[in-house]
């Protein structure tokens, strides 16, 4: 099978804890995937939310919509990124822990807080991939992701804080967390960033421990649709932490494995 992900961008993945893949997702499946977007919003799922002032345009997420709509079924298990993921992770297995819909409305304010996201699921371990690619062209203005460089390597923890808000997930003193992220803007020589604008067919895979944050959408004409899926390694176990969002219909114990959540974790690579 032809590989899909350079040496060198696997280097940079470990390095700078985000790196962009171009070109890699083909017309063919971003016009699947603009059919699924459609649906996903037609008929919102019970983990659906919208954030940002009350009458301005949405900051929309959704999750689990590979077992709602046949677009992203197809896609997750047909598509690219799995190997993608699994050659930049160098993991003989993946597991979809998350699948996550976020869209900026057209003139959507509502910012992505500085976050890392590991805290936020009860799992631990090095080899986490989010792959988060948009159906539309991003910048720096419109959504464009942002990260700190190197900053998975940190050995830190931050407290969650509810996106779009930028307030603490639930009360701190939980799971060994640190309170808050620095003011990385504010302190561009001591934490040096790295914008990553896409267009469509560009996919960011980044690791579940880089910090990132990006704008609300100031064009109010189009909008911001992305969609993250959130790849589990080889040493990825089930970590319970006091203020995950529980999206499966059980817990696991400390160090189980996430097979054992069946369909609603998949074994996404190898493809059978």
């Amino acid at each position: 099978m032809k590989r899909l992900v350079k040496k060198e961008d696997v280097e940079r993945f470990h390095e700078d804890g985000a790196v962009r893949l171009k070109g890699i997702i083909s017309s063919d499946w971003l016009d699947l995937l603009d059919k699924g977007f459609s649906q996903a919003i037609a008929s919102p799922g019970k983990f659906s939310k919208s954030y940002g002032p009350a009458g301005a345009p949405r900051y929309y997420t959704d999750h689990r919509l590979f077992n709602r709509f046949e677009p992203f079924k197809r896609f997750l298990f047909e598509g690219p990124l799995s190997q993608a993921a699994a050659e930049i992770l160098g993991s003989d297995r993946l597991d979809l822990y998350d699948e996550h819909l976020l869209i900026k409305e057209p003139g959507a304010p509502a910012p992505t807080y500085w976050h890392h996201d590991l805290p936020y699921f009860a799992i631990d371990g090095y080899d986490l991939a989010s792959i988060w690619f948009s159906l539309d062209p991003t910048r720096a203005d419109t959504g464009a992701l942002k990260f700190a460089k190197g900053s998975h390597r940190w050995g830190k923890l931050f407290q969650p804080v509810k996106i779009g808000e930028n307030k603490p997930v639930g009360s701190f003193n939980k799971d060994d967390l640190i309170a808050t992220v620095p003011d990385i803007d504010n302190n561009p020589d001591q934490y040096p960033t790295l914008l990553l604008e896409t267009d469509p067919g560009d996919v960011i895979v980044f690791h579940g421990l880089s910090l990132h944050s990006s704008s609300g959408n100031s064009d109010i004409n189009i909008s911001r649709r992305a969609l993250s899926l959130r790849f589990a390694g080889d040493d990825i176990r089930w970590k319970n932490r006091s203020d995950a969002p529980l999206i499966f219909d059980k817990k696991l114990n400390d160090g189980e494995p996430l097979s054992l959540l069946g369909d609603q974790c998949p074994q996404v690579w190898p493809r059978d």
